[in-house]
């Protein structure tokens, strides 16, 4: 299943900084909303978007084919 995850600073909730596409749960599993929030939050670290601290997630709820 593919979810949208907006990335944001915390201090700016109303400008994103990205916007990830993520795939989860093509094992059988059934990832719930903190997994795709929990697996873009680490992307974006990783990328060097900010720090797990100063940023914040929101996952749509519409699931993408």
């Amino acid at each position: 299943m593919k979810r949208l995850v907006d990335i944001y600073r915390k201090n700016q909730r109303d400008q994103v900084l990205w916007t990830y596409v993520i795939s989860l749960g093509e094992d059988g599993s059934h990832p719930s909303i903190h997994d795709f929030k929990n697996k873009a939050l680490a992307l974006a670290v990783i990328e060097g978007r900010g720090s797990l601290n100063k940023l914040e997630a929101f996952v749509h709820l519409e699931i993408i084919k």
